[in-house]
């Protein structure tokens, strides 16, 4: 028998299951009971999730509103970026001329199309994305963090900027 080494995700879930007392052994399936009557079925169920959400609205409800929604994503970037990064993204934004203006409207509370400014962290949003300036040494720090950060695993180049652009407006 020889060692495998581990994923950090599968060293996690090794971690996790060693609590537990169990064992994992292959039977075929010729040697399985019969399943259940349920599981024999595939018309219970539409193949896809919109098909069931559509055919069982009573069962589907939002599990956040747009508010919550709002605070989630906050919340998330907090958590992978670092405070000084937030202080750098909104000094960064009031030094652009264009973003400085729309933020001059929105804490006046007027309504910029697509943009919102969370109260919180005073940070500028478009489209549930945080708004960026062109700054490469800003843009260098947020690929970093993300990059390495241990909730990302270590994705690569495209993943990584994937992961980036969902959360983020100005990034190349």
């Amino acid at each position: 028998m020889s060692s495998k080494v581990l994923t950090f995700r599968q060293a996690c879930w090794a971690e996790f299951l060693s609590e537990f007392h169990f064992s994992i052994t292959y039977r075929p399936g010729r040697l399985a009971n019969s399943p259940d009557a349920l599981s024999q079925r595939d018309d219970v169920y539409p193949e896809r999730g919109v098909d069931f959400i559509s055919t069982n609205p009573q069962i589907f409800h939002q599990a956040l509103n747009k508010n919550e929604i709002k605070e989630s994503i906050f919340f998330s970037i907090k958590v992978e970026i670092f405070s000084d990064l937030v202080d750098r993204i909104q000094k960064a934004v009031w030094q652009d001329k264009d973003y400085r203006e729309i933020l001059k409207k929105l804490e006046r509370g007027k309504s910029v199309s697509d943009y919102t400014l969370e109260p919180q962290s005073k940070l500028l949003f478009f489209k549930d994305r945080v708004v960026i300036q062109r700054n490469n040494e800003l843009q260098l720090d947020i690929l970093q963090k993300y990059h390495y950060s241990p909730l990302a695993g270590h994705p690569g180049q495209e993943k990584t900027l994937k992961l980036i652009k969902r959360n983020f407006l100005g990034l190349a």
